[in-house]
């Protein structure tokens, strides 16, 4: 069975140490969003929304519906709405306590047609491993198959600045890595000698990597995101792979997205 089963879970423990009277807050979760709906309080100017003692948003009165969006995965958030009229006064305050889910798991991206790089595209996998790292946080490991073992794509080189270059014909483990994934996308059949890390962001549910590759004397910049989200199908990971004219020459388009064809999205399974 797909992961719908946690998709839309109802929360109704609501903390009591709050006056609530009129809001009547409900939350429902998906994976590590929360969405909100509650009744308009009369008087009320704003309704003000925290995770925990975190500010988030102050919203106008006649908004009674707000998604929070990229909580941390796998934690328990308590969720406060406050009702406040102009003079900043406390109306109503109500407080639910949400639990999230994770994004881990195995993704995929089937193509059914015969547009495919030679085959290469016939499908894309990719395998997500959420991370608690005490220096840089939580964020989602990514990586993919390469002859029966399952190798780091991201991070590539790890987080540290001033990574160094890596011979494409090294045999290590993030060559094999970078060129399994390369081949992939690269439709010109153009193999780089070397490659390093540029530049590397993460969020709770997002990554992106810079990777500069030397091919043909010139050194180019190849950017990577992996974006992950949920609707009522179920957990996604849009990839999207950029960079400029040359790399996109290089590219293969997504036959499935012509109006966005350097991105993926790929479903857990």
């Amino acid at each position: 069975m797909k992961r719908a089963l946690i998709l839309l879970i109802s929360i109704t423990c609501i903390i009591t140490t709050l006056s609530a009277r009129d809001l009547h807050l409900k939350a429902d979760v998906l994976i590590n969003q929360v969405r909100l709906s509650w009744d308009k309080v009369d008087d009320a100017t704003w309704y003000d929304i925290y995770d925990g003692e975190a500010f988030i948003t102050r919203l106008p009165s006649e908004q009674t519906s707000y998604t929070v969006e990229h909580l941390s995965q796998d934690a328990v958030h308590r969720i406060v709405l406050g009702a406040r009229d102009g003079a900043n006064a406390t109306l109503d305050a109500e407080a639910v306590s949400v639990t999230t889910a994770s994004y881990e798991g195995t993704y995929v991206w089937t193509n059914p047609t015969d547009d495919d790089n030679k085959g290469r595209m016939k499908e894309l996998v990719y395998h997500a491993r959420l991370v608690e790292d005490r220096e840089y946080g939580q964020y989602m490991e990514i990586s993919i198959d390469v002859d029966g073992r399952r190798l780091v794509i991201f991070p590539l080189q790890g987080f540290d600045e001033g990574w160094p270059w890596v011979d494409t014909d090294s045999g290590s483990d993030v060559a094999t890595a970078y060129l399994a994934n390369c081949a992939k996308m690269n439709s010109l059949n153009i193999t780089p000698s070397r490659f390093r890390t540029g530049s590397v962001r993460i969020s709770t549910d997002s990554a992106f990597s810079e990777v500069v590759s030397h091919a043909m004397g010139l050194d180019i910049s190849t950017t990577t995101s992996f974006t992950f989200g949920a609707d009522e199908e179920g957990a996604w990971l849009d990839l999207s792979v950029d960079g400029p004219g040359v790399v996109r020459m290089a590219l293969f388009d997504n036959p499935l997205s012509p109006d966005d064809p350097h991105t993926f999205r790929l479903r857990r399974i």
